[in-house]
């Protein structure tokens, strides 16, 4: 199988989605985790409806300048044909929610050959996304071992209707 035929890990696709994100928004920049491990990114100016039409905004109205974002990414589609969800670790959530942070979540296409691709994106603050956020924290053993976690489908933040060329079953 080709290099462009393989299907990404899980950790490498959030960074390609992430890189991606970063690179579409313009008013978002790059935050290293030699910075800060809590976040992606940081809004270096206003991000608001009137400065960008591919973002969707859930429960506010605007992100300014200054505020950290964590990008979370989930694929349309799983191979089981549910969708994809995201994953909200314990501690990295309340450093959000103590920096009035907010998450940048993208929809993309996990199948090979698609470089994937960003079919939507949706800011929601850390305080909005908590309280949607499944009640419990659960934990996870093996290479992706977290003590408190919950995930969310993509589903219950952005309208599947607003994902672009995915299959919206």
């Amino acid at each position: 199988m080709s290099d462009s035929l393989a299907v990404l890990h899980p950790k490498a696709a959030g960074e390609s989605v992430e890189a991606n994100v970063v690179q579409r928004v313009e008013q978002l920049a790059y935050v290293s985790d030699r910075e800060a491990e809590w976040c992606d990114a940081l809004a270096d100016s206003l991000l608001a409806p009137t400065t960008t039409d591919s973002v969707v905004f859930c429960g506010i109205n605007l992100l300014a300048k200054g505020t950290h974002v964590e990008i979370k990414s989930a694929q349309d589609r799983l191979a089981s044909g549910q969708r994809g969800r995201i994953y909200v670790r314990k501690r990295q959530h309340e450093r959000l929610l103590e920096e009035n942070a907010a998450y940048l979540v993208a929809v993309y296409d996990p199948r090979p050959g698609h470089n994937q691709r960003v079919l939507a994106m949706a800011v929601i603050s850390a305080s909005v996304l908590d309280e949607i956020l499944p009640d419990g924290w659960t934990s996870v053993e093996g290479d992706r071992s977290e003590r408190g976690y919950r995930q969310l489908t993509w589903s219950r933040i952005i309208d599947p209707d607003d994902v672009k060329g995915g299959d919206q079953r």
